[in-house]
């Protein structure tokens, strides 16, 4: 019986030192971009620009369970470097979702849109989407 007893002792011990898992740490982030008014296709990462079309409404909806926190967009033309285009923070009223829209002009060559999504636990979740140009 003693030796029962120690055994259930050392058992309750050592789960009770094991870190609880937070179900919320499963989930990290997502991004999805879109052309319409919401999300139709997951896989949606590239668009043609038609000959003399210069500009494309970067749309995209940016989740995150355990609250945003950060939402950057970055921009690289072919053959220039990257450059941070925009930093969203505010998510007050929308805590979980936000719906970046932003209006790039003048593209002349192809350019890819990079965002960067963090959550309050500091997951991120980076996804590009390619905007290629006819010549």
């Amino acid at each position: 019986m003693k030796k029962i007893l120690v055994l259930l002792t050392m058992s309750l011990a050592a789960f009770s030192s094991c870190k609880k898992d937070d179900f919320m740490d499963r989930f990290v982030p997502e991004v999805l971009y879109y052309e319409k008014d919401n999300v139709e296709n997951a896989d949606f990462t590239a668009t043609t620009l038609a000959a003399g079309v210069a500009e494309w409404n970067v749309k995209c909806r940016v989740s995150a369970p355990s609250k945003l926190k950060e939402i950057k967009m970055y921009k690289t033309e072919k053959g220039k470097s990257e450059e941070l285009v925009e930093t969203y923070t505010d998510f007050q009223l929308t805590p979980t979702v936000y719906h970046v829209k932003y209006l790039l002009n003048n593209i002349g060559a192809e350019t890819v849109i990079r965002i960067d999504a963090a959550d309050m636990k500091d997951h991120h979740t980076v996804r590009s989407f390619t905007i290629k140009v006819t010549p």
